[in-house]
């Protein structure tokens, strides 16, 4: 063993100290060798010396420790600072000849260092001279998996990189994998990451690159590189122009449309409407519609079926005007088939597709065609997949904003009620959370049958989830209403939840009260019943109602009245003789802190916390020991303030806050001083 007392710290070189660590890991690694799997317990060091050392000798570390540092190399380069980036391109090399975990661990890691990278006034140095050349050696790896996870994360980079240095690193190598004709896998992985980086490039290099080297992959020979590049047409359509997707992107792929293949077909099918979003118009009617038709009526079946499913979708990029009339009532014939029993047995996924892309259909071919395709939404809602029943749920205000008020009324209002009733809780929620949409579109006289629902959900008390969720989305609803309303209807409603039986919903609807306060902040009889109302929760002879009062001052903290209105019931809330009254009390101040804080404006904050010095629960004085010092020094205050009150000398001579003063006035009006 080495004597630490032999060498001075002070007078070693570098050579030495890497000689003495050289020696530690030599003798820890001899030590893990005889110990159990169990016992092999890997903890990254928290001294920077030591962890740079460890990075500089990384080869030789044990494989479970260089695994460790490697899936954490971000956070310990951060620890280590500026030593560790000075080093960068030597602690990278160390890296290349790894195994294939960690060479794959530190490629993940490496978006996450360059965020930290980008930060230093040398960043952009250090980024181009030492991470990218290390990224070019891994995007030329012999296995798939790297090569593919390298590029992944090329692309989480290359926003920071300037455009030349994206083309010399990225694209150099897409188009070189491109060309690679003995590797197939090369081709793919070249025409996949084409799509996916080309709103990187200007249109420049989109035009004159990148949609050449796609097309000329859309013609390979093999038909799973084929495939690869149709399905990247929509992506690399956002970065064309009008004129280049009519010249070059439109052609090739009615081409390939022609293809006897059907997954080649089935690419087709599932590219056409990204297409058709950035296409002209006159294209649309001409060319893709009556290629979509004629996928729609094609002799087999499962390209029937997948271009049924894709019918709402392409339905939906399309603005129909008067001229198009023919073609608009022969693709929604097709579309209103699917209420035919051979078609919707095709399976699940047509139907909920269908159900995805209805809102997006209703809005293409306007709300006077509404009737026409009724029926099919009627056949959606009864529809036996909750898949399908959710997807409704999500998007029944957005046919609801479609139709207007006048057919909302007559045909969603039946349908929000069935829905709002629905035995699934993601259904319910759905419209819950959409519930303050849906009714904005009506005028303000015709919103109040909303209440009979919420009140129906206050009742039930088997569906507490969806009675979370609705103290959650309170607010937007509250917005919808006049004073009036939030007053009589509403509040009940919430003050209701604030006492539920489940906890989480008490709690939900507690942090939520402050928009009540906000709702009434003009002084009036409605503002002082809520007021009186929030400090009774505080009185209650409940402790769970006491508790909620807790959890009402997590907003109100934000509030500059906090300490006139609400601060001397959460002051004596804090003396509770209930422990769970006031360990919430202490983790909702615990919490606010954490979150903001102490500011001037609310050293009330500190008083709070020296009321639980002398409590005996566990968990509360775990919280308080992250605020030893501010309590002690609060503590001496009070007692100063104490001495002041008592005529005695041995007080502090330093000014004592008024806030203090208070502090005494309220101890002794509830006889605890």
């Amino acid at each position: 063993m080495i004597n630490s007392n032999e060498v001075s710290p002070v007078k070693m070189s570098n050579e030495q100290k890497q000689d003495i660590m050289r020696s530690i890991l030599k003798e820890e690694s001899m030590i893990n060798i005889t110990l159990k799997p169990i016992e092999q317990e890997v903890f990254l060091t928290e001294d920077p010396q030591v962890a740079l050392i460890k990075l500089k000798c990384f080869q030789e570390l044990i494989n479970k420790e260089r695994l460790a540092y490697a899936e954490h190399l971000a956070e310990v380069f951060e620890m280590i600072g500026d030593d560790a980036y000075r080093n960068l391109g030597f602690i990278l090399k160390q890296f290349v000849q790894d195994s294939y975990s960690i060479q794959l661990s530190i490629i993940r890691q490496l978006p996450l260092l360059v965020e930290q990278i980008k930060k230093r006034q040398s960043g952009y140095a250090e980024l181009k001279d030492h991470v990218l050349p290390f990224m070019n050696i891994f995007i030329m790896h012999e296995d798939f998996d790297v090569k593919k996870e390298v590029l992944t994360q090329l692309i989480k980079i290359a926003p920071f990189l300037i455009e030349q240095d994206k083309v010399d690193t990225i694209l150099t190598h897409l188009i070189e994998m491109a060309h690679d004709e003995k590797n197939n896998q090369n081709r793919m992985l070249a025409a996949e990451t084409f799509g996916q980086t080309a709103s990187l490039f200007s249109m420049k290099y989109c035009e004159s690159y990148i949609c050449g080297e796609l097309l000329a992959l859309g013609i390979d020979l093999n038909e799973f590189v084929r495939e690869k590049a149709i399905e990247q047409l929509p992506n690399i359509s956002v970065c064309l122009s009008e004129k280049c997707i009519e010249l070059k992107i439109i052609p090739f792929f009615l081409q390939s449309c022609e293809d006897r293949l059907l997954q080649i077909k089935f690419a087709c099918i599932r590219s056409i409407s990204g297409i058709s979003k950035y296409a002209r118009h006159n294209l649309k009617t001409t060319k893709l519609i009556p290629k979509y038709l004629d996928f729609i009526s094609d002799q087999n079946k499962d390209v029937r079926k997948t271009a049924y499913e894709y019918l709402g979708e392409f339905i939906s990029t399309i603005k129909f005007t008067d001229k198009d009339q023919q073609q608009l009532e022969t693709i929604l014939a097709y579309y209103q088939n699917q209420l035919d029993k051979n078609m919707n047995m095709m399976g699940v996924d047509l139907v909920y597709k269908c159900a995805y892309y209805f809102p997006g259909v209703l809005q293409a071919i306007g709300r006077a065609r509404w009737l026409k395709i009724q029926p099919l939404y009627g056949f959606l809602l009864k529809y036996p997949s909750d898949k399908v029943r959710v997807s409704l749920s999500q998007s029944f205000h957005e046919v609801a904003k479609l139709l207007g008020p006048d057919l909302s009324k007559e045909y969603l209002i039946p349908v929000l009620e069935t829905l709002a009733q629905d035995k699934l809780q993601e259904v319910r929620n759905g419209i819950v959370v959409n519930l303050s949409k849906f009714i904005s579109i009506f005028p303000i006289e015709e919103r109040d049958y909303v209440i009979d629902l919420l009140l129906n959900f206050q009742k039930d008390q088997h569906k507490w989830r969806t009675r979370q969720t609705i103290c959650t989305s309170i607010f937007p609803i509250t917005r919808c209403f006049n004073n009036d309303t939030i007053f009589f209807q509403i509040a009940p409603i919430l003050f209701k939840f604030c006492s539920d039986t489940v906890a989480k919903v008490r709690r939900k609807a507690s942090k939520n009260v402050v928009h009540l306060v906000e709702t009434f902040e003009e002084e009036g009889e409605q503002r002082t019943v809520i007021l009186e109302q929030i400090r009774a929760f505080s009185h209650s002879k409940k402790f769970n109602q006491r508790q909620s009062y807790c959890w009402m001052c997590y907003k109100l903290f934000y509030r500059p009245d906090f300490e006139d209105l609400f601060f001397e019931r959460l002051f004596e809330l804090c003396r509770d003789p209930v422990q769970c009254v006031r360990l919430s009390a202490v983790t909702v101040i615990d919490k606010f802190i954490q979150k903001e804080g102490f500011s001037k404006e609310r050293k009330y904050l500190k008083y709070l916390l020296v009321q639980f010095i002398d409590d005996q629960c566990k968990e509360i004085q775990q919280i308080l020991t992250k605020y030893n010092f501010v309590i002690q020094k609060t503590k001496k205050k009070t007692l100063s303030c104490r001495s002041r009150n008592s005529g005695s000398s041995n007080g502090h001579l330093e000014d004592i806050p008024e806030f203090d003063e208070k502090i005494e006035q309220i101890r002794k009006t509830s006889g605890k001083v």
